[in-house]
C-alpha cells in the first residue's frame, strides 16, 4: 500500500501537488517534505525556481 501511495505521489509531481493524503509538513524554496507515518517523511527535491534566481551557464 506505501508503495502503491508513493508511486501515484510521483506521478503527481508536475501539479507539485500530492493527492495521496500525505501530509505536507515544510514546503521550502528546493525541497518539500511530507509525513509518511509517525517515524519516516518523504523529502522531494523540485526544480522550483523563484524571480530572484540566477542560472549560472
Amino acid at each position: 500500500m506505501l508503495l502503491r501511495r508513493l508511486r501515484t505521489a510521483t506521478m503527481d509531481i508536475a501539479s507539485s501537488e500530492f493527492s495521496t493524503g500525505l501530509v505536507l509538513l515544510h514546503r521550502g524554496k528546493v525541497r518539500d517534505v511530507y509525513e509518511i507515518d509517525s517515524q519516516r517523511l518523504l523529502m522531494v527535491a523540485t526544480d522550483r525556481l523563484s524571480a530572484f534566481d540566477v542560472v549560472l551557464p
